[in-house]
């Protein structure tokens, strides 16, 4: 999702969100709700209201561009939506700045809606090939739909570093990308010196473990095992003694 958005957006400064949050909320409020047994049409996202004056102004047309990426979304994830998704974004004061919070409805009623056709579903997006560097020393490629990143070596990836936590971050791959997630720990997660609780990356990315750098990459020449293969190992690289 935010590779779509990033191909529409400029970066905002890091003090303020910058569209890719709401990309982000929004791809996990739609995986949800099709978890949940039908993909939502209408979103509503929240934002600070310094945040949304922010947003709104350098991107008037926030919410429709943001409605034409879930709809990309939706096809490459193999999803029907019955019709084009609302996205509404409100002013919220009790939110500190930088928190954005989405809610998704149900879609309304088509019995009683005339002339709208059913977006059709389209092919499953392709995983990409993509690896992590780890230290500047070894190259790990990332095979699992979820890989572990901390000092237990019990993790997917173990990093023997005072500074990680025991189990620092998880990677994820949703619709066709790979998002990090920071597993509350101790010194924190930063991607390109920001510091992050989610994220999706794209290739060149720097990840910061509590200080520990990481490099995500994606290659397009060579062929890298099927990240939807759960049950093997990453390969390519020895789990270091804690």
């Amino acid at each position: 999702m935010e590779a779509l958005v990033e191909g529409t957006f400029a970066r905002l400064f890091a003090s303020r969100v910058h569209p890719r949050d709401v990309a982000v909320q929004l791809a996990r409020a739609l995986e949800d709700s099709a978890a949940a047994g039908s993909p939502a049409t209408r979103y509503t996202v929240r934002l600070n209201p310094a945040d949304a004056r922010a947003l709104l102004g350098d991107h008037p047309q926030l919410a429709e561009t943001l409605a034409d990426e879930l709809v990309t979304l939706a096809r490459e994830a193999s999803l029907t939506l019955p019709y084009r998704p609302e996205v509404n974004l409100l002013p919220d004061e009790a939110l500190k700045p930088r928190r954005v919070f989405v809610t998704a409805n149900p879609a309304r009623d088509l019995s009683v809606t005339h002339g709208i056709t059913p977006l059709p579903a389209g092919s499953a997006p392709v995983p990409p090939r993509a690896f992590l560097i780890v230290e500047g020393e070894r190259t790990v490629p990332l095979t699992h739909m979820v890989v572990s990143l901390g000092r237990r070596t019990d993790n997917d990836i173990s990093v023997d570093d005072a500074r990680v936590s025991r189990a620092h971050a998880q990677l994820r791959l949703r619709f066709g990308r790979y998002v990090i997630y920071d597993l509350s720990s101790s010194a924190g997660t930063s991607v390109n010196g920001r510091r992050v609780q989610e994220c999706v990356l794209r290739p060149g990315d720097v990840i910061s473990l509590g200080g520990v750098l990481i490099i995500y990459g994606e290659d397009e020449g060579e062929e890298i095992p099927n990240p939807k293969s759960q049950d093997s190992k990453a390969d390519g690289y020895t789990q270091p003694n804690v």
